[in-house]
């Protein structure tokens, strides 16, 4: 990073959440929250960095930068299982608060890096779909709004990902909006016919609408 101004943003960044997270490890003793704390006031700042940088990569390696996120991930959602009672509820929260530390940086890493050769594009979209769709169900016993964001945020991921490699046509985004559009119809009808709460049913529509809406948003050439 040649300019001063993204390499201060790091610097600012790096003391306001390390100070914040140290604060937060040294009065709770619980480093998952420290972790959050910290990445939640950093990551802005890296943001900012890397957009104003000529050359990211040089200060921040999108590799290893990759494998401190997977381990800070782990250790969040380890630290939220072991404090919190063994339920579902308590598993789809960490896996939330592990998916905000790991996905800002996995999506640098895969904009600014390489990625490993044995990633896919198509078999990482299908993998995230079929992830969504399970955290969907889970949703249905438990854990309805960390479920339905986590799935909101896997598919995104997996779409995101999938765009940056394959580059697909417009068609076939438009179709993917459409797809999405009509299972979160499907889903509102069963939701307005079934006996049982529908809380989970719905989140699950807005989750299909929104899923391939902000997909096709966010990879959409505005001009």
């Amino acid at each position: 990073m040649n300019r001063y101004a993204p390499e201060l943003a790091l610097i600012a960044g790096g003391i306001l959440g390390g100070g914040i997270g140290g604060f937060v490890l040294f009065s709770l003793g619980d480093p998952a929250a420290a972790i959050v704390a910290t990445v939640v006031c950093w990551y802005p700042f890296g943001a900012y960095a890397v957009r104003t940088s000529d050359s990211p990569t040089g200060v921040l390696p999108p590799r290893f930068l990759t494998i401190i996120a997977s381990g800070a991930s782990l250790v969040v959602w380890g630290g939220i299982v072991r404090q919190q009672p063994p339920t579902i509820d308590t598993v789809v929260f960490g896996w939330l608060l592990a998916l905000v530390v790991f996905l800002p940086v996995a999506g640098y890493a895969s904009s600014y890096g390489t990625p490993p050769a044995s990633l896919k594009p198509r078999v990482v979209v299908v993998i995230t779909t079929l992830g969504a769709a399970g955290l969907l169900a889970i949703g249905t016993v438990a854990a309805t709004g960390p479920a339905a964001i986590s799935a909101l945020l896997v598919f995104l991921a997996g779409w995101l990902f999938y765009v940056g490699g394959v580059q697909p046509t417009q068609q076939r985004r438009r179709n993917t909006l459409l797809g999405g559009l009509g299972v979160a119809a499907g889903l509102v009808v069963i939701a307005g016919v079934t006996a049982g709460p529908s809380e989970p049913l719905v989140a699950a529509a807005l989750v299909a609408a929104f899923g391939p809406l902000f997909g096709y948003v966010l990879t959409t050439d505005p001009r």
